[in-house]
């Protein structure tokens, strides 16, 4: 594997095109397909061979390496295969890296390959309205760029995408050409010229800032120090101020990009995303089927359940990283963690036996239900059994159905009389 990740190093920097990458058996590959005129400026578009009846959604990727150097094969792994196991289209792009072409070539070049994919959804049964716009670091840049940057800022195309996945992505690119921040990768792709304060305002997303951009979501490392954390805090912090839907995951002890043991974390939380605003999943499926329901159900089972057992670890895994819980006593836990230890401290405090009745499943998006149900635990020692309702959230993620909201109401109190 390290000898191929340096053939594909070397192809890149000679400008030549790197060999097709293996993929699964269920997926096609079209490899290194031209977009523009430009030898490096090629795409490969993959995608389940599985038919569907369903346009699906897609999603455009570009690669890292600080826009001087790697290949969009380095994508596989972490970005191609988890969204093609949910089903979309890939077009996971090459760009000029500065050797080829300085600033703002990559820029330009990832526009133009945004427009050709938009100008081919019908063949490909991609839904326009579904695209999204993903990368890594330099690659985060581009997305981020693709996602926001207007036709007036003359570096290409307007895009509509539909939302933005900004994995720990340049959003200043002054701020890594001096001072305490910078970079020599940055400085090799924007070297000094005339007007170069002025194009690197035009390169940087927080330039671009402002209402109707689609969702995004950052995710960084809390201890990176290539593209400083503070980048993403200051975008998500702008483009909440100006109305966009923005949101940002600080991964606790990752540096720059994340290890084996983070991703299946991130991936959750970038899928669980896309499923709240209705593009991991087709608009016709509103309303989810008996089997989703079913589904549920059984999350609610497996928490009383687990609760029972006082099972820790079982409730974990029940719950998403971002999950909260408002108790009925005024409590309000935030987070797993805090979820999970509130519960075990609960369940101990109070040793009757839970059941929960789920009695109304509405599903609000494809990927997100509000399940409500009858809660009692019963009495200790002639004690009544406590009664209240619970209302749970549950969101589809890449492991299935998982908490991410549990809210327990007492009964209201009698009104006063009057």
């Amino acid at each position: 594997m390290k000898r191929l990740s340096l053939l594909l190093l070397a192809s890149a920097c000679l400008g030549q095109t790197p060999p097709p990458v293996t993929v699964p058996d269920g997926i096609a590959l079209e490899a290194n397909i031209p977009y523009d005129a430009f030898p490096d400026t090629r795409l490969d578009i993959l995608y389940p061979k599985a038919p569907s009846k369903e346009k699906r959604p897609g999603v455009i990727m570009f690669h890292g390496g600080g826009w001087i150097r790697s290949t969009k094969e380095t994508m596989m792994t972490a970005f191609c295969l988890p969204f093609l196991e949910r089903g979309f289209v890939v077009a996971n792009v090459e760009y000029r890296v500065a050797g080829a072409a300085p600033a703002p070539a990559a820029v330009n070049d990832a526009l133009h390959a945004a427009q050709w994919f938009f100008d081919r959804a019908a063949k490909y049964n991609v839904d326009p309205a579904r695209i999204v716009v993903t990368g890594a670091s330099a690659g985060g840049h581009l997305a981020l760029m693709v996602g926001m940057t207007p036709a007036s800022a003359g570096l290409g195309p307007a895009i509509p995408i539909a939302a933005i996945v900004n994995g720990y992505g340049v959003t200043d690119v002054a701020d890594l050409l001096d001072g305490p921040h910078r970079q020599s990768f940055a400085v090799e792709w924007l070297p000094e010229q005339a007007g170069r304060g002025d194009l690197a305002r035009r390169l940087s997303p927080l330039t671009y800032v402002r209402k109707g951009l689609p969702p995004t979501l950052t995710v960084q490392g809390e201890n990176d120090r290539t593209v400083p954390h503070e980048q993403g805090v200051r975008l998500t912090t702008a483009l909440r101020q100006a109305g966009v839907d923005a949101e940002m995951m600080t991964v606790p002890a990752a540096g720059h990009g994340f290890s084996k043991e983070q991703w299946p974390a991130v991936h959750a939380r970038i899928f669980d995303f896309l499923a709240r605003r209705g593009i991991l999943f087709a608009p016709q499926a509103a309303t989810a089927n008996a089997g989703d329901e079913a589904a549920i159900k059984d999350v609610v089972a497996r928490y009383v359940d687990a609760r029972d057992r006082k099972d820790a670890k079982a409730t974990e895994a029940l719950f998403t990283a971002d999950a909260d819980q408002l108790v009925s006593s005024g409590e309000w836990r935030k987070g797993r963690d805090a979820v999970v230890r509130g519960t075990m401290a609960s369940s101990e405090a109070s040793g009757g036996k839970r059941t929960i009745t789920v009695e109304t499943v509405r599903f609000v998006t494809p990927g997100a239900a509000l399940a409500d149900g009858r809660y009692e635990i019963a009495g200790v020692a002639g004690a009544p059994p406590r009664r209240m309702w619970s209302t749970f959230l549950i969101v589809r993620t890449p492991e299935g159905w998982r908490i991410a909201a549990i809210r327990n109401m007492l009964p209201a109190p009698p009104a006063p009389p009057k």
